[in-house]
């Protein structure tokens, strides 16, 4: 089998498929094409809304909280590596949010409330559907979730 071999005015400016970005004015966009700007609005959009949704379940005791945060934090670390560090940095949210990024821990405490409010979801969503197969689905899906929120590692305590 023959090898295909590229045309010449692909060259290393270009994309794989040939097509180049549209440069929009340097003194506006840093250097940055289009594309690579509406990706990072993509991402910036992306973390405020998970971020948003996380605050918002912050006040609603049935909901997730901190997977929603985690989740804006990753899309952030995209897009405004800044909001990351900001949200890294805050006083309520900023310790299990680092100890997650950092070591891949969750506290007992953070594994408590999680287990606990998946667990009131699941009896809300059994008690709602009733015995169906979408119901055991769900409840199949969260005891996953559970099992993997109480295995993951806790931190250790330093002697003092």
């Amino acid at each position: 089998m023959a090898s295909v071999s590229l045309p010449p005015q692909l060259g290393r400016n270009r994309r794989p498929h040939g097509i180049r970005p549209a440069s929009a004015p340097t003194a506006y966009s840093g250097g940055q094409d289009w594309g690579e700007r509406a990706l990072q609005r993509t991402w910036r959009s992306v973390g405020a809304l998970f971020f948003g949704i996380g605050i918002v379940n912050a006040f609603v005791p049935v909901l997730p909280t901190t997977v929603f945060l985690l989740i804006g934090l990753w899309a952030y670390g995209k897009g405004d590596p800044r909001m990351r560090e900001r949200l890294l940095a805050h006083p309520r949210f900023g310790p299990g949010l680092r100890l997650w990024v950092e070591k891949k821990q969750i506290s007992r405490k953070g594994k408590v409330a999680a287990i606990s409010g998946i667990a009131a979801s699941a009896a809300l969503t059994a008690y709602g559907l009733g015995p169906r197969p979408l119901m055991w689905a769900i409840l199949g899906g969260l005891g996953a979730l559970c099992a993997y929120l109480a295995t993951r590692a806790e931190p250790t305590v330093a002697a003092a």
